[in-house]
């Protein structure tokens, strides 16, 4: 992956939060007791020239059927 503001090569990493062991994702599940939330991993990425951050949902077609999402 190439940085947006640089054009450097970004570097794959691991982003840690203030509750160790426990990795990033992204959910969403609609309302109701019968209703299966829709997860995705996060891989993060970082340019080592100028600091620049990229999140991106590794399953990110899990998605595509979420409301308010149509083009």
């Amino acid at each position: 992956m190439k940085c947006f503001k640089c054009n450097n090569v970004m570097k794959s990493v691991k982003m840690s939060g203030s509750v160790q062991g426990i990795p990033l994702y992204l959910s969403y599940k609609k309302k109701g007791v019968f209703e299966t939330a829709k997860e995705s991993a996060v891989e993060c990425f970082v340019c080592a020239n100028c600091g620049y951050v990229e999140l991106c949902a590794k399953t990110p077609e899990i998605f595509k059927e979420v409301p308010g999402t149509e083009e």
